[in-house]
């Protein structure tokens, strides 16, 4: 996304009369529409199954199938959640647009947790709520990786939708400066720079210490001028006039840049939160898997009665 100007076919025409045409815009993503239908017809085959096991008369407890395969589908679902982040930063050569990868990263996360509370059968949530800070460790640190996952889920959505917040801020911001993005009112603030050192040149000592006080953010920087002009010949006035409008629109971008700097901080800021979120959960949600699967499938761990 960028915002190129139309170059126009006049000759001495100034450039800071360009007429910016605006292309922010993304296509959208059949993988959005895909992986909802997916998703969603998964999930609803897990609910009737749900609902067959609990009119079938059979235990709804964690430990028992079909509520056993609901939380080994759940964590398969954290697993391939969780292979975005593979593919957007060590994997890339994988196949599939990125935008692809983050909206099967939405739509599993989300049924995750619905697949979690049918293989809790809503514990904790609906019924046999927490009681003492004890509870949360029963079950191999099952209800911790319930609130992990749900907080990694909730979190994930509150970043998507903080994220395209500051995108849109950015996108506005970059299609009214005139330039673009923070990397073009970079290098168009450097180009206003360096036009303004060069009609310097060869210029009086007041002249050159004007220019110097408009490129430091100083709440003082016109005071000069009126008194300037009357002691330049026409060429310096004309020099000094030039001058005037870079600095003018140096200023302009000053802010613009700010802005767009800003809300790239932010979404780092955001991104950097919800990846600790995700490291710590997925750490929390592989312990409970790990030894639910040891002690009731594989039997290679024993639960000790307490004494």
């Amino acid at each position: 996304m960028s915002s190129l100007p139309k170059t126009s076919s006049r000759p001495g025409q100034s450039t800071s009369k360009q007429n910016y045409k605006k292309i922010w815009y993304a296509p959208a993503s059949r993988a959005k529409w895909y992986w909802l239908l997916v998703s969603g017809t998964f999930y609803l085959l897990l609910f009737t199954w749900y609902q067959y096991a609990l009119h079938t008369g059979q235990e709804a407890e964690p430990f028992e199938d079909p509520f056993r395969l609901f939380g080994i589908c759940a964590f398969v679902l954290v697993l391939l959640s969780a292979s975005y982040t593979l593919r957007r930063r060590f994997a890339r050569a994988l196949p599939g647009k990125v935008q692809s990868w983050l909206w099967m990263h939405t739509w599993l996360g989300i049924i995750t947790i619905l697949v979690a509370l049918l293989h809790e059968n809503y514990a904790y949530i609906t019924h046999d709520f927490l009681q003492v800070p004890n509870d949360l460790l029963e079950a191999n640190l099952g209800p911790i990786a319930l609130f992990a996952l749900i907080l990694l889920v909730f979190s994930g959505i509150a970043g998507r939708l903080f994220d395209q917040w500051q995108t849109r801020k950015m996108a506005h911001e970059a299609a009214t400066n005139g330039v673009g993005i923070a990397q073009a009112v970079e290098e168009r603030v450097r180009h206003l720079e360096e036009t303004a050192e060069s009609l310097c040149a060869g210029k009086s000592d007041a002249f050159k210490e004007h220019c110097q006080k408009r490129l430091q953010p100083t709440n003082q920087q016109k005071n000069m001028l009126a008194s300037l002009s009357g002691s330049l010949t026409p060429r310096a006035r004309s020099d000094l006039q030039r001058a005037e409008e870079a600095l003018d629109e140096r200023a302009r971008l000053l802010i613009s840049l700010q802005h767009l700097q800003q809300s790239q901080r932010l979404i780092r800021r955001w991104r950097m939160l919800h990846i600790l979120i995700a490291s710590l959960s997925l750490l929390i949600i592989t312990y409970h898997s790990i030894m639910e699967l040891s002690i009731t499938i594989l039997h290679i761990t024993t639960i000790v009665p307490s004494p």
